[in-house]
């Protein structure tokens, strides 16, 4: 009989500690937790084996097999990085609930009615059909009932099955589920901000005709800024609390750095007013253009960090322009 961790999905086995799934001896309990999700859990050592790009390939298509119902989960902080259309155009045929997960971050004073216009406007946009759409925080609660009311109303007795890129809250939304609606407190399914932390499905009873919710591994999205560095930069990147938005006027020959991560530059034009979204552990700095090489040069891993020291050698950066009208509100997103 194959047995699988409870918080990774990973067949669980005990002839390599070296390799996914790995305990000391395989036991009956319900909830087996290997030795990489157990040490996970309670010593916050981040996890050496991880899924890859192909893995999530093989269980999302196997998913696409499964009469099951589909919550498609993006990312409201970063929407471009994780609405990717390799996702998309997988999930078409599929009967689809999406959900904008981490509400929590976005200033108090947005509206979730106009999110929902939003997210409805790009759905339609490349003609993607959606069953339901729902704004919540796994990490906060905000919403969770709404999305269980939907989700018992459409799945017709089938298996309800949890995709999306990684670090979206997949695994926490699942955790929420079950602490809200089971006896449970704990979070019973492997979380962290490292992209891979699931490994293959982890498929979870809790309907009362016996379906189950089934956890998936994230698309790792080789665009995002997460790729390109080492897990111990992404506590700074990523935001665990409401975003506090930081406005700058800018103007003509003047730059913007976020930490050494990225540099917006003036060339020409008008004065702008230039708004930052981004963690607050991010160092903003402004500088004037003729002094950004010079910062780059020095200053990298010290006082524009990340990347840290041992990134910066790994670290490539892209030059793009781009002409904005200045009458007019725009975004420069970073994934």
């Amino acid at each position: 009989m194959i047995k699988r961790c409870f918080g990774c999905g990973a067949i669980l086995q005990s002839d390599d500690e070296h390799k996914s799934g790995y305990v000391q001896a395989i036991k009956e309990d319900k909830e087996t937790f290997c030795k990489r999700c157990f040490r996970l859990k309670n010593y916050n050592e981040l996890p050496k084996i991880l899924a890859t790009k192909e893995d999530y390939e093989r269980v999302v298509d196997n998913v696409l097999e499964k009469n099951g119902l589909v919550v498609l989960i993006v990312d409201l902080f970063d929407f471009s990085g994780s609405f990717i259309p390799q996702m998309i155009n997988k999930l078409r045929p599929k009967n689809v609930i999406l959900v904008a997960n981490k509400y929590d971050l976005l200033p108090k004073s947005t509206n979730v009615s106009n999110i929902v216009k939003w997210l409805t406007y790009m759905c339609n946009r490349i003609f993607f059909k959606v069953d339901a759409i729902h704004v919540v925080s796994s990490s906060k609660g905000y919403y969770i009932d709404d999305l269980m009311n939907t989700i018992d109303l459409l799945r017709s007795g089938k298996d309800v099955y949890f995709v999306g890129c990684a670090n979206v809250g997949k695994s926490s939304l699942i955790n929420a589920l079950l602490k809200r609606f089971t006896p449970t407190t704990k979070n019973l399914v492997s979380t962290s901000v490292i992209p891979g932390t699931t490994l293959d499905i982890i498929k979870i009873p809790f309907f009362e005709d016996n379906k189950a919710l089934v956890d998936t591994p994230g698309l790792i999205n080789s665009n995002g800024i997460l790729d390109k560095l080492l897990p111990q930069s992404y506590d700074k990147i990523l935001p665990f609390k409401e975003i506090k938005p930081i406005t700058y006027q800018i103007i003509k020959e003047n730059s913007v750095f976020v930490s050494g991560l990225v540099c917006v530059s003036l060339i020409e034009g008008e004065n702008v007013a230039f708004t930052c979204y981004f963690s607050d552990k991010l160092v903003i700095h402004r500088t004037k253009n003729e002094k950004v090489q010079e910062l780059f040069n020095t200053q990298l891993g010290k006082l524009l960090t990340p990347p840290t020291i041992e990134e910066i050698d790994i670290v490539k950066y892209d030059t793009k322009e781009y002409v904005i009208n200045a009458k007019t509100k725009q975004d420069i997103v970073f994934s």
